[in-house]
């Protein structure tokens, strides 16, 4: 059900990413909904874009049917939400499961209305442009085009146009997983390492017992994000970044999101940067 494509491992911080295409283009919800209560996400999750949920609202009051049932449901949802904003923090606001499966159930039944208004038209930040000048990046980003993302080496360069929710999300230790999902987790981790070369150099770090390093990594949360952006054509793409830094882990977020896509019954690429 994964489709993995291999790029090689960067031993800078590389990112690895994950995309996925919602087959029906005004029901993002569910496949959102199905990954995140999968079993394989860590049931906590914080927005790191605010300003879409604050513009859906507006949208709301303003265009809105508040008679509807869908409707009222989600601008209840979002004026919850965004009273939980404060722009003198930098501390991510939470948001549950069932605000997030509301908001994109109406970003999907109004993904027309949406674009016409340029609900979630997002320029370039400020940091995005200086780095496209450093880079030499011989086109110019216009806001209502299509993003392709794996042409961003980092996360932070991802344009946000178009971006209906962008959520911090972890995937659940090895240790929670079935004992059958926990061996063939460990097997991919290790011979990753075994590969690389990894194994032999890690036997020399510490003074004390020997350490299993690959059960020690696999037995952590792993963060990863959670993109839902609503693309020029009115289709949906759900996205994702975490960090492969040199730790040669790939194969565990790979697995566990297959084990993910599997069980929601959507295909998912990976891929390393």
């Amino acid at each position: 059900m994964l489709k993995a494509r291999w790029r090689g491992y960067e031993i800078d911080s590389s990112e690895a990413a994950y995309e996925a295409q919602v087959p029906q283009s005004e029901q993002p919800s569910t496949l959102v909904r199905g990954l995140l209560t999968s079993g394989y996400f860590v049931r906590s999750y914080y927005l790191l874009f605010e300003e879409p949920l604050t513009r859906l609202r507006d949208f709301i009051r303003t265009h809105g049917d508040l008679e509807d049932a869908l409707t009222a449901k989600t601008l209840k949802h979002l004026e919850t939400q965004t009273a939980k904003f404060d722009p003198t923090s930098y501390k991510a606001s939470r948001i549950g499961v069932r605000a997030i499966e509301s908001i994109l159930n109406y970003a999907g039944t109004y993904r027309q209305e949406l674009l016409e208004t340029e609900t979630f038209r997002f320029e370039l930040t400020e940091g995005q442009k200086r780095t496209r000048e450093d880079y030499g990046y011989d086109e110019e980003f216009e806001p209502g085009s299509l993003v392709e993302e794996e042409h961003y080496y980092s996360e932070e360069e991802i344009p946000l146009d178009g971006v209906v929710l962008l959520l911090s999300c972890s995937l659940i230790p090895a240790s929670k997983l079935s004992p059958g999902e926990q061996k063939r987790a460990y097997k991919l981790v290790h011979d990753s390492y075994k590969e690389v070369g990894l194994l032999d150099e890690m036997d020399g770090w510490g003074w004390e017992s020997p350490r299993n390093y690959v059960q020690e990594n696999i037995n952590r949360r792993h963060s990863i994000t959670l993109r839902v952006r609503l693309n020029p054509d009115a289709t949906f793409t759900v996205t994702g970044r975490w960090m492969d830094d040199g730790q040669f882990i790939f194969p565990y977020y790979d697995y566990l999101l297959g084990l993910a896509a599997k069980k929601t019954r959507v295909k998912i690429g990976t891929y390393c940067l």
